[in-house]
């Protein structure tokens, strides 16, 4: 028997808390080579400007294994009123191969990739960070927002989306939400201004944060860019930034904000410091000075579905959520 997990009810058993253990050790158990995950699978719809991703991994010490089937169409929302990412994730008994659960990976999906921003920041950003830019006002924008709320003591918040109706949406909705003081920005520049941690989410084609906009010891998590057509990032805020951490290095020079400055000559693979796992499992340390400008580029990764859907999983057989089919 298979256990079927609709998003209502992997929204009933997941927290950012959760999600945020779930995501730490995942990245902790790739630094030890516990995990295996070949680089994701991409199908590309470009009449439809959509893509379809395929991301299978394996975490050993948890004996969990699964599949997640990802579409990211940005123009849904709008000509369909369906989300930019829909998601499908499949949990498997390695032991048996038999699938153990199906379950809604839609919400899963925003709710680790906000995890692996809290991630960063635990690491990289300065523990006294209270203020916050948030550029991207969508889904990502508002799961960024409440894991950095997990993890650092934050006061304000400055938000800037293109389209002025979601801005607004976000400020009510996100004030009421966390308690945090937000006020929208007019501009990039003004929302970055005078901030400890910067966070992009948008679907980007071209890049708009500048390394001229970054102070002194801000924090930057990439999150937007996940294929070669999208990007955040000008060149010049991997060139000025002291620490550029990634995900996974197969896949982080694959999207745009590394492929073009690549191309470009401007950086090499070896300028990364670090992937995110060597820093939470103490390998290598993360933020050592009050004044680096440290840099978290995510790509996602299927390590991170797994390990939060497992944990779903589990609750999901103690609570006698879901249905077996």
């Amino acid at each position: 028997m298979t256990l079927y997990l609709t998003q209502r009810e992997v929204e009933s058993l997941l927290d950012m808390k959760g999600a945020i253990e779930a995501v730490e050790s995942a990245f902790r158990e790739m630094a030890l080579g516990n995990i295996e995950m070949p680089p994701r699978v991409y199908l590309h719809f470009e009449r439809y400007n959509g893509v379809l991703i395929a991301m299978p991994a394996y975490i050993r010490p948890l004996d969990a294994a699964g599949l997640k089937v990802v579409t990211v169409h940005p123009d849904n929302p709008k000509k369909y009123g369906l989300p930019a990412v829909i998601a499908r994730i499949i949990l498997n008994d390695p032991a048996k191969g038999e699938p153990l659960a199906i379950m809604d990976g839609t919400y899963i999906t925003a709710m680790r990739t906000g995890a692996a921003g809290a991630v960063a920041a635990k690491y990289l950003s300065r523990e006294d960070s209270r203020k916050a830019a948030i550029i991207g006002c969508g889904v990502q924008g508002r799961s960024q927002l409440l894991g950095l709320c997990e993890v650092r003591p934050i006061e304000e918040v400055k938000v800037y989306d293109v389209v002025p109706s979601a801005r607004r949406q976000y400020v009510e909705e996100m004030t009421e939400k966390t308690g945090v003081d937000i006020r929208e920005a007019d501009s990039v520049a003004d929302a970055v201004r005078d901030v400890d941690i910067i966070v992009t989410c948008t679907p980007s084609s071209k890049p708009f944060l500048s390394g001229d906009m970054l102070s002194p010891g801000v924090h930057v998590t990439a999150i937007g860019a996940d294929t070669a057509a999208k990007r955040e990032l000008e060149t010049s805020v991997l060139t000025r930034a002291d620490k550029i951490v990634v995900d996974f290095k197969p896949q982080a020079f694959i999207v745009g904000d590394f492929a073009i400055p690549l191309r470009e000559g401007a950086i090499r693979e070896e300028d990364v410091y670090a992937e995110m796992g060597e820093i939470v499992a103490g390998l290598k340390p993360g933020r050592e000075r009050d004044e680096e400008i440290t840099l978290f580029k995510a790509t996602g990764l299927a390590i991170q579905d797994v390990g939060t859907a497992y944990k779903v999983y589990k609750l999901a057989k103690e609570r006698g959520v879901g249905r077996e089919i």
